[in-house]
C-alpha cells in the first residue's frame, strides 16, 4: 500500500464564536493498492483533502465565519484486484478541494462560508476480479462540499462557492462473475451544498460558480452477473434544501461554464439473471428545496453556459430486465411544499430566472437479444423548473 495525504483539517467544538482560514497551497495525494487472491469481505478506499472543517454545536447559540481557499490538486486512486471474495467487496476513491461541515440542536447557528477551488480534483477507481458475492465500487470527486442540519434551533447561512479547475471522477470495473448484486457509482460535482433542517427556521443565501470542466463515468464490465447497476452523476451548481415544521427563506445565485459530461456503461459478457442497468444524470445549475408544515419562499437565478452531456449504455446476453436512462439539464429548479400537514395551511411563494446558452445533449441504448423487459429513455431541457403545493403522498 502507497498512501501520501496531506490534510489540513480543522475540528471546532465549543465557543460560541469561531473563525476559521485555511489555505493549502500545494497538492494531496491518496494512493491505495490491494491484490488479493483469497477473502471473505474485501475493502479498499483511499481519501483526499485540500481543507476539511467541521463545526459540532449543542444547546447554545453560535455564530462561524470560515474561509477555505486550494490552489493546489487533489488526487486519490484506488487499484485492487481480488480473485475471490465470497461475501462482500468494496473499493472506493473520494477526492475533495475543499469540505465544510455544521450541524446544530437545540441552539441557533448562524454561519458564514467562503470555499474556493482553483486546482484539479480527481477520484479513480481501477479494479479487476474473478468471482464475489456482492461487490461495489465507487468514486467521488469535489471541488466544494458543505453540508448543514439544524435540529431545535434556527439556521442563517451565507455561502460563496468557486470552483475552476477540472472535476473528473472515474470507474473501471472488471468482473468475471458477480453472485449476488454489482453496483457501480461515479459522482462528480464542482460546488455542492445541502442542508437539513427539523423544527427550524432556516434562512440561506447563496452563491455558487463553475467553470473549467466536470466528469463522471463508470465502465463496469461483469462477465456473469445476477443484477447490476452502473451510474453517473455530474453537476456544476447544486443547492438541495430538506427542512420540515419551520419557515424557509432561500436565495440563490447560481453560473456555470464548466462543461458536464456523465457516462455510464454496463457491458454482460453472458446471461443476467436479474436487472441490468445504466443511469446517467449530468446538469449545470440544480436547486431542489422541499418543506413541510410551514411557509417556504424561494428566490433562484441561474445562468449556464457550458455544455451539459448525459450517455448511458448497457449491453448484454439476454436476461429479465434491461434498462438504460440518461437526463441532461442546463438549470433545473424543483420545490415542493406539503401544506396539509398541519392546521395552518402554509404557502410556498417562488421566483426563478434561468438562462441556458449551452448544449444539452442526452443518449441512451440498450443492446441484448432478449429479455422480458426492456426500457430506455434520453431526456435533453435546456431549462426546468418544478413547483408543487399539496399534501402527503399516498
Amino acid at each position: 500500500m502507497r498512501v501520501a495525504l496531506f490534510l489540513s483539517a480543522a475540528l471546532i467544538a465549543a465557543p460560541a464564536y469561531a473563525q476559521n482560514n485555511q489555505y493549502e497551497l500545494r497538492g494531496v495525494t491518496a494512493e491505495t493498492e490491494v491484490e488479493v487472491g483469497q477473502a471473505y469481505d474485501v475493502g479498499a478506499t483511499s481519501v483526499a483533502s485540500g481543507n476539511a472543517a467541521t463545526w459540532v454545536n449543542t444547546g447554545a447559540d453560535a455564530s462561524v465565519t470560515s474561509r477555505q481557499h486550494m490552489d493546489g490538486d487533489a488526487r486519490a486512486e484506488t487499484e485492487a484486484t481480488v480473485w475471490h471474495s465470497e461475501n462482500f467487496l468494496a473499493v472506493a476513491a473520494t477526492a475533495m478541494a475543499n469540505g465544510m461541515t455544521a450541524m446544530t440542536e437545540g441552539g441557533d447557528l448562524d454561519l458564514t462560508s467562503e470555499q474556493l477551488a482553483h486546482g484539479d480534483t480527481e477520484a479513480v477507481v481501477r479494479f479487476r476480479g474473478g468471482d464475489a458475492g456482492h461487490a461495489s465500487t465507487s468514486a467521488s470527486a469535489a471541488g466544494n462540499v458543505l453540508a448543514a442540519s439544524a435540529e431545535n434551533g434556527d439556521f442563517r447561512g451565507v455561502s460563496q462557492q468557486e470552483s475552476t479547475g477540472v472535476v473528473n471522477a472515474d470507474i473501471q470495473a472488471d468482473h468475471d462473475v458477480i453472485n449476488g448484486y454489482g453496483a457501480s457509482g461515479a459522482i462528480a460535482s464542482a460546488n455542492n451544498i445541502s442542508i437539513a433542517g427539523s423544527t427550524s427556521t432556516t434562512l440561506t443565501d447563496t452563491q455558487q460558480y463553475a467553470g473549467g470542466a466536470v466528469r463522471a463515468q463508470t465502465d463496469f464490465y461483469v462477465g456473469l452477473g445476477n443484477d447490476v447497476s452502473g451510474n453517473a452523476t455530474a453537476n456544476a451548481n447544486a443547492l438541495t434544501i430538506d427542512n420540515e415544521w419551520g419557515y424557509v427563506n432561500s436565495r440563490a445565485a447560481q453560473s456555470s461554464d464548466a462543461n458536464v459530461e456523465a457516462n455510464a456503461y454496463v457491458t454482460l459478457g453472458g446471461d443476467f439473471l436479474g436487472l441490468a442497468s445504466a443511469g446517467a444524470y449530468g446538469v449545470g445549475n440544480s436547486v431542489t428545496a422541499s418543506n413541510v408544515g410551514s411557509d417556504m419562499e424561494l428566490d433562484v437565478m441561474q445562468s449556464n453556459g457550458g455544455g451539459v452531456s448525459a450517455n448511458a449504455a448497457m449491453i448484454g446476453e439476454g436476461g429479465e430486465m434491461a434498462l438504460a436512462s440518461s437526463a441532461a439539464y442546463g438549470n433545473s429548479i424543483s420545490a415542493g411544499l406539503c401544506n396539509y400537514c398541519d392546521t395552518n395551511t402554509p404557502s410556498l411563494g417562488a421566483r426563478s430566472d434561468q438562462i441556458n446558452d449551452g448544449a444539452i445533449t442526452s443518449r441512451a441504448s440498450v443492446n441484448t437479444p432478449t429479455a422480458r423487459t426492456v426500457g430506455a429513455s434520453a431526456t435533453a431541457i435546456g431549462n426546468a423548473a418544478t413547483y408543487q403545493s399539496g399534501g402527503p403522498a399516498g
